[in-house]
């Protein structure tokens, strides 16, 4: 498989977010693959479907004869345009661009646009294994579970099953795809210029993991803090808030503070509050 297009890092969707060259088994010939993923129902997608696949023949084709990359005479490669869709909603968009045109009669209807797509909705194949290593399947895997766990296990397979130096830009693919994941996260650019390899980007991706679940971790801790103590100042008043957020500054146990919040109800002071607030 080669990847002779690709997104700019990070997959800034003004392109498809990845459009493959994938070469027939014992021949030249090959098929356009232009892969588009949505986590929600998109009435046009088939329209943006269209333009990709309108994109990838002009950069074939070319307005430009010096930049055409097309031999004289050859024709246009098959195309197979896919939206891998992890929704929640059944899909109900249509697939064909077609069927978002307005119907007309008579000798006017062959000349209007048609492109069918495929939508493979992972909620439908979830729990349904290849039955044998599938590419496809492995990206949908991880934008259906983007977890450091199951990225490093489809890393793994796929350095297992495509290790060679012909495989090299299907590697550099899945890289783009992981230290894109990493940017929008805020990692700087020039760290993952830095990064080389595949093994390389899939560590910085489980670190950004443990960066987001560490942040919710301390953002539920701050939450509920500061709903304690807006809680004791409506009960106890402003000084009494005052004095609980300085002895809530650095408690990291969100059960520990919903306790302390629980005995608001119990006191009838704010001294006795804070006393046993103290002791906990």
């Amino acid at each position: 498989m080669d990847v002779p297009w690709r997104t700019t890092p990070g997959l800034v969707r003004s392109q498809a977010d990845l459009l493959w060259k994938v070469h027939f088994r014992g021949s030249s010939r090959y098929l356009i693959l232009p892969i588009e993923f949505q986590s929600e129902d998109d009435r046009y997608m088939s329209v943006r479907m269209l333009y990709y696949v309108a994109i990838a023949c002009h950069g074939l084709a070319g307005l430009d004869a010096r930049r055409r990359q097309l031999a004289p005479g050859e024709m246009l490669p098959p195309m197979l345009a896919i939206t891998i869709y992890n929704g929640r909603k059944r899909w109900r968009a249509p697939t064909d661009v077609f069927d978002l045109i307005e119907p007309v009669r008579g000798w006017l209807a062959r000349f209007q646009p048609r492109l069918q797509s495929k939508v493979l909705d992972l909620r439908a194949v979830a729990g349904q294994p290849p039955p044998e290593p599938n590419v496809v399947s492995w990206i949908a895997s991880m934008e259906y579970d983007p977890s450091a766990v199951n990225v490093s296990r489809v890393v793994e397979k796929l350095r297992e099953e495509y290790p060679g130096t012909q495989h090299v830009r299907l590697r550099e693919a899945f890289r783009e795809w992981i230290l894109g994941a990493a940017e929008s996260w805020g990692i700087e650019t020039e760290v993952l210029e830095r990064v080389k390899s595949l093994k390389e980007a899939t560590m910085i991706y489980a670190g950004v993991e443990e960066q987001k679940e560490r942040a919710h971790r301390e953002g539920r801790t701050e939450g509920s803090a500061t709903v304690v103590c807006r809680q004791a100042g409506l009960k106890f008043g402003p000084q009494v808030a005052e004095q609980l957020s300085r002895l809530l500054e650095g408690l990291s146990d969100p059960e520990r503070i919903a306790r302390i919040g629980d005995r608001i109800i119990e006191c009838e002071t704010g001294a006795e509050f804070l006393a046993r607030a103290r002791e906990m």
